[in-house]
């Protein structure tokens, strides 16, 4: 997979309500981690994008750095979040990160694109599969479009309607922080 086929795109604007506070604004070692994220994927793809609920919760020096997109679908998740990227991009693919998954790398990056062909989506699973680290292609609009309607907001559930490819794939180490003391947790194993 050539990664100039791919957008990279960055959920930011869900309501965290299990970590007490937008983790969009997390921050580790004086840099926001959505911020290093963006970093990370612009090593790869030569197009980024936020998709965040509203702007204007991040600094100015968040906006003028990243092209962000507000989500066309408040209250609706990620599934919202992810239509509303599929709308937008020009690429034939995307590939999805939530901006609460630490420790993102071009190598875990490249080893998923490893194995696009021509399947719609293509996710990592071991134990679960993670919908939030995974490349889409752009005819998933329609069936993701019509999943909304029904007010459903889990992106797997159109999993049985799409081309979907489960990489099965040990140690890849690809967890989200939901809770304090999870985000305590990797500031001090980090």
């Amino acid at each position: 997979m050539n990664p100039k086929d791919v957008t990279g795109v960055i959920l930011c604007g869900g309501k965290s309500k299990r970590m007490g506070f937008d983790k969009a604004l997390i921050r580790f070692k004086g840099h926001y981690m959505l911020e290093e994220t963006a970093i990370t994927l612009k090593k790869i793809f030569l197009k980024v994008l936020l998709v965040t609920d509203h702007k204007q919760k991040f600094p100015t020096q968040l906006l003028v750095n990243h092209v962000f997109l507000e989500d066309e679908f408040m209250q609706k998740g990620p599934l919202g979040g992810l239509v509303t990227a599929l709308r937008h991009i020009d690429t034939s693919y995307l590939f999805l990160v939530a901006c609460d998954i630490p420790n993102i790398t071009v190598t875990k990056i490249r080893q998923l694109l490893e194995y696009v062909e021509d399947e719609q989506v293509i996710l990592f699973s071991g134990e679960k599969f993670e919908t939030l680290f995974a490349v889409y292609h752009r005819s998933c609009l329609s069936q993701f479009e019509k999943q909304l309607a029904t007010d459903n907001g889990k992106i797997r559930t159109a999993f049985d309607c799409l081309d979907v490819k489960k990489v099965k794939k040990k140690n890849i180490d690809i967890v989200n922080i939901n809770y304090p003391e999870e985000l305590i947790y990797w500031r001090q194993n980090d």
